[in-house]
Formats: structure tokens, sequence, C-alpha cells
């Protein structure tokens, strides 16, 4: 094999791997692009997620609210209402007896 030869035989094999790099490269370009949008797209359904996990959580403490506020009062309603449902008993029985 000549010189000659050799040498365009180097400058195919360069071109052609000039051509397989910009492949590569366009590829390369193409696959950030597809992972930049999913990455949008995952965050843009990690932000939905977060907010509706938010909803829920404010709704259950809005609720634990609710029902805390309600044994609160059945306590004080009891405690308080105690010594006067012990004397309207009394007069009941005061009032029966006679």
């Amino acid at each position: 094999m000549s010189e000659q030869e050799q040498l365009t035989r180097i400058l195919t094999l360069v071109e052609l791997t000039n051509s397989r790099l910009e492949q590569l490269d366009r590829d390369i370009k193409a696959t950030n692009e597809r992972i930049e949008k999913e990455s949008q797209c995952l965050n843009q359904r990690l932000e939905e997620e977060v907010k509706r996990w938010d909803e829920r959580f404010f709704n259950l403490v809005k609720e634990q609210g609710q029902t805390a506020r309600t044994i609160i009062i059945a306590a004080a309603s009891v405690v308080v209402l105690s010594p006067v449902l012990g004397t309207v008993i009394e007069l009941v029985e005061k009032l029966i007896t006679q």
C-alpha cells in the first residue's frame, strides 16, 4: 500500500469518525432535550402532588381541630352542668316525695 493510499484511508477514517461524532453530538442534544422535558413534567407533577397533599393535611388538621373543640365543649358542659343537674335531681326528688 502506497503512502497516498494510506493517507487516503486515514482521511476516510477521520471523516467517518467525525461523522459519527457529529451524529453522537446530535443524539446527545436530543437526549438532553428529552431529559429536560421529562424533568419539567416530573417537577410539575411533583408540585401538583405536593399541593394535593398540603390540602389534605390542611383539611385533616381542620377536622381534628373541630373534633377537639367538640370534645372540649362536651367536657366543659359536663363539668359545668354536673352541679346544676345534681340540684335539679334533688328538687325533683323533693317534689316527688312531698
